[in-house]
C-alpha cells in the first residue's frame, strides 16, 4: 500500500496475511486547512456598491481614470498582501498539524495493524483446530466427533442404528406384559407397584444410558485407575440390582393370581422357576446392555468439543472483520494525511491564483460599479482600458 511504502522500507515489509488486505476508499479525508478564501461573489457585490457610491459622491469621476490612478485598487492590493500573508502563515501551521497527525496516525496504524494480525492468527488457529477435527470417528477413542456434529444431518446415525433402536423396542414390547402381570401381583401394596414401576425404567433405561455415555467419556478421555474402579463397581451394583428384580419378578410370575376372590394358576404356568429366572434375567441384561450401547455411541464427548470450537471460530471471525475495517480504515486516513502533505505546494499555488483572479475580479467589479454611477460612455471606455492594462501587467 502506499502509506506502507512511503514510511517503510520494502524489505521490511511484514509477510502476515494483515499486509495484503484490499485497498477501499477512505471513511474520511484529512481536512487541516486553516484558510479560508473570502466570499468571492458576496465581495464582487459590495465593491460594486462601493463603486456607485464612490461616483454619486464625487471620489472618483472620468478624469481620475483617464490617469489611471484609482486610490481604491491601492487599498485591494493592501488587503491582498494581507492575505497572501494570511496564506503563508496558515500554510506552515497546516504543514505543522499535519505533520504531528501523521505521527500519532502511524502509532495507531500500528496498533490497529498489529490487533489485526493477532486477531487473523488466531481465526486461523481455530479454523485449523475445527478442520482437523471435523473427520468421523471410526473407533471410540480417537478424539473424533460424531458425523452428527459434522454435517448436522441425522439420517446417517439413524440408518445405523435403527435396528438396534426396534430391537430395544421389541424387548420393551415383551417386557411390557411381563411387568403388567408383576404389577397385578403386587397390587394390593401400592408402594411396591410404584418400586417395581420405577425401578424396571431405571435399571432397563435411564441408568443404563447414563452408564453407556459415562464409559463413552472414559474412552475418549481417560479416567485414573480409581474412576476405572469406580466403573466397574458400577456395573456390577447395576447387575446386583438386575438380579434383584428378576427375582422378585420370577416369585411375582410364579405365583398363583387371585382374581375376584377365586385362585388361579401362576402366569409361568408349565414353565420351572430356573427358566423362568433365565429368561427374565436375559430379558433384562439384554435391554439394558442394548440402552446402555445406544448411549455410548451417540453421545460422544468430542461433539461438545467441536460446537465450542466452532463457535469460538465464528466469534473470532467476527473480531477480525472488525479489527480488518479498522486496520483498513486507519490505513486509508494515513493515505489521507500523506496525501495532504505531499499536496501542499499545489494547495498554496491553487490558492494564490485563485486568490490573485479575485482580487482581479474585485477591482473590475469596482470600476463596473464607478461607471454605473458616473453614466459617462468616455468613463466606461477608460475604465476598459485600465482592465485591460492590468491583464496585461499581470501575466
Amino acid at each position: 500500500m502506499r502509506f506502507v511504502r512511503l514510511n517503510r522500507p520494502k524489505q521490511e515489509a511484514p509477510a502476515d496475511p494483515g499486509d495484503q488486505i484490499t485497498r477501499i476508499t477512505p471513511v474520511y479525508a484529512y481536512d487541516g486547512d486553516l484558510y479560508r478564501l473570502p466570499d468571492w461573489p458576496q465581495r464582487r457585490s459590495a465593491e460594486r456598491e462601493l463603486g456607485r457610491a464612490h461616483a454619486a459622491d464625487g471620489q472618483i469621476d472620468t478624469l481620475t481614470l483617464q490617469t489611471g490612478a484609482v486610490p481604491r485598487f491601492h487599498e485591494l492590493e493592501d488587503e491582498r498582501l494581507e492575505e497572501l500573508a494570511r496564506i503563508e502563515d496558515c500554510t506552515e501551521r497546516e504543514v505543522q498539524q499535519a505533520r504531528a497527525e501523521f505521527e500519532a496516525q502511524k502509532i495507531r496504524l500500528s496498533e490497529s495493524q498489529r490487533a489485526f494480525a493477532d486477531a487473523r492468527k488466531a481465526l486461523d488457529d481455530s479454523q485449523q483446530r475445527v478442520t482437523e477435527l471435523e473427520q468421523p470417528s471410526r473407533r471410540p477413542g480417537d478424539g473424533r466427533p460424531s458425523s452428527i456434529a459434522i454435517s448436522g444431518s441425522h439420517w446417517p446415525v439413524v440408518r445405523r442404528w435403527l435396528p438396534a433402536a426396534l430391537l430395544l423396542l421389541l424387548l420393551l414390547i415383551v417386557e411390557v406384559p411381563i411387568l403388567y402381570q408383576v404389577i397385578l401381583s403386587w397390587g394390593d401394596s401400592v408402594a411396591m407397584t410404584a418400586l417395581l414401576a420405577a425401578g424396571a425404567a431405571l435399571i432397563m433405561l435411564v441408568a443404563p444410558h447414563m452408564y453407556g455415555r459415562a464409559f463413552r467419556a472414559w474412552q475418549e478421555h481417560g479416567s485414573s485407575a480409581k474412576g476405572r474402579w469406580l466403573l466397574i463397581g458400577v456395573a456390577l451394583t447395576w447387575l446386583g440390582l438386575i438380579v434383584a428384580v428378576a427375582v422378585l419378578r420370577r416369585d411375582a410370575l410364579v405365583k398363583p393370581l387371585v382374581v375376584d376372590g377365586q385362585e388361579i394358576g401362576p402366569t409361568s404356568e408349565g414353565v420351572g422357576r430356573l427358566p423362568t429366572m433365565i429368561l427374565l434375567l436375559a430379558l433384562l441384561i439384554a435391554t439394558a446392555l442394548i440402552a446402555a450401547d445406544l448411549g455410548r455411541r451417540m453421545h460422544n464427548p468430542n461433539d461438545r468439543r467441536l460446537r465450542e470450537l466452532r463457535a469460538k471460530r465464528d466469534t473470532e471471525a467476527r473480531a477480525s472483520a472488525t479489527a480488518q475495517a479498522d486496520y483498513q480504515r486507519d490505513t486509508g486516513y494515513a493515505e489521507s494525511v500523506a496525501q495532504y502533505l505531499q499536496a501542499v505546494d499545489r494547495r498554496r499555488a491553487s490558492r494564490l491564483r485563485q486568490l490573485d483572479s479575485g482580487y482581479d475580479s474585485l477591482a473590475t467589479a469596482y470600476l463596473g460599479g464607478v461607471v454605473e454611477g458616473l453614466r459617462d460612455p468616455e468613463a466606461a471606455s477608460w475604465a476598459e482600458r485600465i482592465v485591460l492594462r492590468r491583464r496585461t501587467t499581470r501575466s
